[in-house]
């Protein structure tokens, strides 16, 4: 009986642990459907802001089919979460997909689809949001506009 109730109690510690570690699951960008993509030929700065109380996380990926996660690598990664809502950085030249996910009680989704509200100067102005709204923007101008 002993035997029984110590298999018992294992068994559910078991299920328990198994159960947080699927909670504390990690983004994967690579599988969004909605992967905008925007390039450049030289140097250029991305600008990152958010504008609600969500933890987003926005991923720069390249596609190399042989190499990454269906031939996604992510190159850079921007946490916007309480007390950090502005990011940035230089980029160097190159093709990227820019993908943003925001977490829900322990998950990573997808945004819904995105929005690339070019302006003039711009080489992308993509906003992100949850339900249609404009969560997320990315900003990224060549380097010295």
């Amino acid at each position: 009986m002993l035997r029984l109730f110590i298999s018992l109690i294992f068994g559910v510690l078991l299920v328990v642990a198994l159960g947080s570690a699927a909670a504390a699951a990690e983004p994967r960008p690579w599988l969004c459907r909605d992967k905008p993509v925007f390039s450049s030929s030289g140097p250029s700065r991305i600008d990152l802001s958010g504008h609600d109380s969500r933890r987003w996380q926005v991923f720069l990926m390249q596609f190399d089919p042989s190499g990454g996660h269906d031939g996604f690598t992510i190159t850079n990664t921007y946490d916007l979460g309480s007390g950090n809502r502005h990011a940035g950085e230089a980029l160097t030249q190159g093709r990227y997909f820019a993908v943003a996910l925001y977490n829900s009680g322990g998950h990573w989704i997808c945004a819904g689809p995105a929005r690339n509200e070019r302006t003039a100067g711009t080489i992308a102005n993509i906003c992100y949001g949850a339900g249609g709204g404009c969560d997320v923007t990315l900003s990224v101008k060549a380097a010295g506009q």
